[in-house]
């Protein structure tokens, strides 16, 4: 008859010293991830690569290269278009543009795009010209953007005044964040309100 002897496990000794060394690597590890996070978020706070090229507009009486003056004329409709433009590496998505606003001399009317060619007309039957929807712009593209508007609101200001247009708000999104911007217009337009005779609202 055999006898089979049963080994005495082995006991696992308590090293404290290595214990905290794994501890502090992980603290470690942490703050690593930590600031990188922060670092990605920071940047997207900041990251604002959109801005504006190429102008043009319907024929006015006076212009130089900063700057259009346009005439009130009580009923018309004044269209110009612009590049909108991601300067930067990543794409954004661009979900909104508000150019002027309802009680201004401008009033907006609509927005258009022509997403095939970097620059387009303003012509109204021009078919490559489509109703504006959000869109995304890859890193260093763009797209022509055309802003109808009519005129109105010259009783709000007296003749001999007149409004500047410098600007325009872009609402976009990337790397999950939604953010706003102001972004300037290649050129600045001027809006004078008319003469009291060509102002019904004020003649009234």
């Amino acid at each position: 008859m055999s006898v089979v002897r049963k080994s005495r496990g082995a006991l696992m000794t308590y090293d404290p010293a290595t214990r905290w060394r794994a501890r502090a690597w992980a603290l470690v590890a942490y703050l690593v991830v930590l600031a990188a996070v922060g670092a990605i978020v920071f940047f997207a706070l900041r990251y604002q690569p959109i801005s504006a090229a190429n102008f043009a507009s319907e024929p006015v009486p006076q212009s130089d290269p900063n700057l259009i003056r346009v005439a009130y004329t009580s009923g018309g409709t004044f269209s110009f278009g612009f590049l909108v433009v991601n300067d930067g590496p990543l794409p954004v998505k661009i979900q909104r543009i508000q150019m002027t606003g309802r009680n201004q001399l401008l009033v907006p009317v609509r927005l258009e795009t022509a997403g095939k060619r970097y620059a387009g007309s303003l012509g109204e039957a021009d078919p490559s010209l489509e109703k504006f929807l959000p869109f995304t712009l890859a890193g260093d593209d763009r797209r022509w953007v055309v802003v109808r508007t009519r005129f109105g609101n010259c009783g709000r200001l007296p003749a001999g005044t007149f409004e500047t247009y410098t600007q325009f708000q872009v609402t976009y999104s990337v790397l999950g964040l939604t953010k706003h911007a102001w972004v300037s217009l290649p050129r600045d337009i001027r809006v004078d309100s008319p003469p009291d005779l060509a102002c019904p609202t004020r003649a009234a």
